[in-house]
């Protein structure tokens, strides 16, 4: 997909642990995290950017923020992060605005995000990470706002079928 758009619904917000997934056709589950359907917006390029579900599956929902405001277009692409089958790191730009976004398999694991791809300069990190209980519960999430620079490394602790997602802007 890095040299083009997929065709790919994204966005699920009903996830379940994978021993509670069943396929349902009205109000559809999904296996993966919060945080995973959130990033699939950055690593997946998508020609028509849209959401899977009705819009009361949305509401009030963490995360939701973040497809208020993803862009459909980009500027420029990197990928920092990726090994086949195990999961990968996407970087875009759109404007002045970097986004991320790493998928996981089903393996938990951590990375090391260099943020090297910046411009010199300070910027705020807006840092969207698989909670700690989201085993139990997938659909949750944290959120973490800090500064940043080029030289900083954010660390990414991946869950099982999980994911992160970054928004950063120049300050």
């Amino acid at each position: 997909m890095l040299a083009g758009a997929t065709d790919y619904h994204l966005g699920g917000f009903r996830a379940l642990p994978r021993s509670e997934f069943k396929i349902q056709y009205v109000n559809p589950h999904v296996m993966s995290t919060r945080c995973h359907m959130l990033a699939m917006y950055v690593v997946l390029e998508n020609h028509l950017t849209s959401l899977c579900d009705t819009p009361k599956a949305y509401e009030g929902q963490p995360g939701f923020e973040v497809l208020r405001t993803v862009p459909g277009t980009w500027d420029e692409i990197r990928v920092p992060l990726a090994r086949m089958n195990e999961h990968v790191t996407v970087a875009r730009r759109s404007g002045s605005d970097w986004w991320v976004g790493s998928l996981n398999n089903g393996t938990e694991r951590n990375l090391k995000l260099k943020l090297d791809f910046l411009s010199e300069g300070d910027y705020q990190a807006t840092i969207y990470t698989d909670a700690e209980d989201v085993d139990r519960n997938p659909n949750n999430l944290d959120r973490l706002v800090r500064k940043v620079t080029r030289k900083d490394i954010i660390e990414l602790n991946l869950a099982r079928d999980g994911g992160a997602l970054l928004h950063i802007t120049k300050l």
